[in-house]
């Protein structure tokens, strides 16, 4: 009985350790795959162009950031292995520290799955802070998802069940006979360690692997699908929230290619109307211009949208470019004027404390009642606390509505009664009064009334037939707002804060990922001649406003302009190190660190670099690096804003 004890009590010898990691390791790294093959079967219908040959390249191309991230998470197990453990106790703590490290980032691949359609990348440090929103949400999200659930719950279990048996082999004896003398122990911690160094740089090339490596494909959800959540978080922990490029030796030599800087007039001086006029602002949750249907030549399923943008009073520009990709960039932007080049939102950012002035601080002083109203739980996304820094005195969220009955059981109220609610508020205030609204029933999971469960149509991805729904309650507002007097004197602003999931094959593309309707419409007002097909983005709507209004601020954020001031235009797109500068003619599509790659706009799959056309590439690439000059600079030394011409 004494010698069974001593020899379960006995060293688990190193080089039994170190193949007891390297088992380890292997697993995760071929559960890293599986993730993958979820990823491509959850988001199918956004591969179905995509040729075998690319997926199978993604999927090996895939293993190098797999590698990468589980070098760095095995790490910790490796230094633990090199302690003298016995043979009992080892096999737990190297299953509970396997479990403490791993199982976190598990769950966060899984969820990618799916997140990564609502903000177009896979999870950063900077994503986190969606977390904030489940308290409250968490039940409906598990009964959404209940079967996905059941099944990676059951993965797991097969798979720590494989782990453990695995760990628990062969503890009498060593696998590796030959691991015994001191140099041939020495000589397996010093190959592992290296293999570990190696793997976590994803290789011999000078610089570690980051983002940019992913971006092999044209089409982004394939280099959505190279990498993993594991690696993109543990590689944003230790990025900077604004990178620090310096292109122009100062502000003087870069400010000429800004939007702002542009000094023409504005085509409204003489025209605008005489007496102060009402704004409302309506923010479309994920209305992607490619779910309208006259401008891309379907029957879409935007209805009552495509009959307002066809309509003598409206100026609808299609080619209109969100400045976000996730809704509380989007916020930001279109209030602010602010746009999303940065990793983090700028609303939960380090520099929200910066100075900054929203359309609510322009307009108090001249007397406007402010007010924004958003359906969801008060709190949420800061968007209440937000809207006073941005100078909004009035917030209206769930809280504020008076019958809960009408709460959708995960967001927050339905749109269509809580555009009602909208109108009837807007009805009770003192003119002149500004205010936003946000939807919400077209956000994942898509909720919309029984009683509407059969009337639109549900299409061939999950959110159309909340997108039509939502079109149908823009639809009920109107006609409610029509008949009220303050109507004749409004300004109306439509645009949506995002993109979401797409099925047209023309925007399976990087540039039309950022396209959203955007269009100004008055009751009465005769707009002057405005180029409709210039490029249009969310930071363009506040000066717009302010323009429509006469009001002329002494500084301005030089990023956006009104409009209604012709001249070249551009927009400045970012997602993790990739910025895009969009111009109606070319793009420029830049990785941080690479090169600066022109393309025509007629070709948004970027199938042929243009070349012959220096001239005019030279021009873009510093109108991006300007762009991006100023908003870091912006930034960081809390300089947004410069006089105005």
């Amino acid at each position: 009985m004494q010698t069974v004890i001593k020899k379960s009590m006995q060293d688990y010898s190193l080089g039994k350790r170190q193949r007891d990691v390297f088992i380890v390791f292997v697993l995760a790294v071929a559960l890293y795959g599986f993730f993958r093959l979820e990823f491509l079967v959850w988001n199918w219908s956004q591969f179905r162009l995509v040729s075998g040959g690319d997926l199978l390249k993604a999927f090996l191309v895939g293993l190098r950031f797999d590698l990468s991230a589980n070098s760095y998470l095995i790490l910790p197990l490796f230094l633990i292995a090199l302690i003298s453990w016995s043979a009992r106790i080892w096999p737990r703590v190297l299953f509970l520290g396997f479990l403490v490290l791993q199982l976190p980032f598990f769950i966060l691949n899984t969820i990618d799955a799916e997140f990564v359609n609502f903000v177009g990348r896979r999870f950063t440090k900077q994503s986190l802070f969606i977390f904030n929103e489940a308290p409250g949400k968490l039940s409906s999200f598990l009964a959404t998802y209940s079967l996905p659930i059941i099944f990676q719950i059951v993965l797991f279990a097969i798979f720590f069940f494989i782990l453990w048996r695995k760990i628990n082999q062969g503890s009498g004896k060593s696998r590796w006979p030959w691991v015994q003398g001191k140099w041939s122990k020495g000589l397996l911690l010093f190959a592992t360690f290296i293999f570990l160094i190696i793997g976590s740089r994803g290789g011999l090339q000078k610089k570690p692997i980051s983002f940019v490596d992913a971006n092999v494909f044209i089409t982004p959800v394939l280099n959505n699908m190279v990498l993993n959540t594991s690696f993109t978080i543990m590689k944003s922990l230790s990025k900077d929230p604004v990178a620090r490029e310096k292109f122009f030796s100062s502000h003087e030599e870069y400010l000429p290619y800004l939007n702002g800087s542009v000094s023409e007039k504005s085509l409204l001086e003489g025209r605008r109307p005489p007496k102060p006029q009402n704004v409302v602002i309506i923010i479309m949750e994920s209305f992607a211009l490619e779910y309208m249907g006259r401008v891309n030549g379907v029957t879409g399923y935007t209805p009552f949208l495509d009959e307002l943008a066809a309509r003598p009073q409206t100026l609808f520009f299609k080619n209109g470019i969100a400045n976000a990709r996730r809704s509380i960039e989007g916020i930001a932007a279109v209030m602010t004027g602010i746009p999303a080049l940065m990793a983090e939102p700028f609303i939960s950012s380090e520099f929200t404390t910066n100075y900054f002035v929203g359309l609510g601080s322009y307009l108090g002083p001249r007397k406007y009642h402010s007010s924004f109203f958003h359906g969801g739980m008060n709190g949420t996304m800061h968007f209440d606390t937000f809207m006073k820094s941005a100078g909004i005195e009035h917030y209206f969220g769930a809280k504020e509505f008076p019958d809960a009955q009408e709460n959708d059981g995960t967001w927050g109220i339905y749109d269509e009664p809580f555009f009602q609610f909208f109108a009837k508020k807007l009805t009770e205030f003192p003119e002149p009064f500004i205010s936003g609204f946000f939807s919400l029933s077209s956000h994942h999971p898509y909720k919309i009334p029984e009683k509407y469960a059969e009337q639109f149509p549900a299409g061939p991805i999950d959110i159309l037939k909340s997108i039509a729904y939502a079109d149908f309650s823009l639809k009920k507002f109107f006609e409610e707002a029509e008949k009220q007097a303050w109507y004749q004197n409004t300004l109306f602003v439509v645009t949506a804060d995002h993109t979401q999931k797409n099925y047209l094959p023309a925007y399976d593309n990087e540039v039309s990922k950022w396209k959203v309707p955007i269009l100004f419409f008055h009751p009465q007002f005769p707009w002057p001649k405005v180029d409709t097909d210039q490029i249009v983005q969310h930071i363009d709507i506040l000066p717009s406003i302010l323009d429509f209004l006469d009001i002329k601020p002494k500084e301005e954020v030089l990023l956006g302009r009104s409009v209604f001031i012709p001249g070249e235009r551009t927009a400045t797109t970012f997602v993790e190190g990739r910025y895009m500068l969009i111009a109606k003619d070319y793009f420029i599509d830049w990785n941080a660190g690479g090169d600066f790659r022109l393309y025509a706009s007629s070709d948004p799959e970027q199938r042929q670099e243009v070349k012959e056309n220096s001239g005019r590439k030279e021009e873009l690439v510093k109108r991006l690096k300007a762009s991006i000059q100023y908003f870091n600079e912006g930034m960081w030394d809390n300089r947004l804003y410069y006089p105005r011409k």
